[in-house]
């Protein structure tokens, strides 16, 4: 029997600890999956939609960067996007010194 098949029957429900997740939200708001067993493992996908094996997975890879959704019934959870003003930076005005 294969290894796949032997963990199948130890654990059916998924209850491993190679089945739990850290979800870590990066710098740049996106959302990366990483092993709990296994650190710097990420969960990630190709272009083409295949798993990525973790070893040769990264933090900073696009394959691993992950959005969140919400069901249609949780968006009202979601806090709303704001637009914020930003004045026009002016030249700075150098003092005068007495001289």
């Amino acid at each position: 029997m294969g290894v796949e098949v032997f963990r199948k029957m130890e654990y059916p429900d998924g209850t491993s600890k190679e089945c739990v997740f850290i979800e870590k939200v990066l710098e740049n708001n996106y959302t990366a999956l990483m092993s709990a067993k296994y650190s710097g493992w990420y969960v990630g996908f190709t272009k083409k939609g295949r798993p990525r094996k973790g070893p040769k997975t990264r933090e900073n890879q696009q394959d691993v960067h992950f959005m969140k959704r919400y069901p249609k019934g949780q968006a009202e959870l979601q806090k709303p996007f704001k637009y914020t003003t930003v004045t026009k930076r002016s030249r700075r005005i150098r003092p005068t010194h007495p001289g």
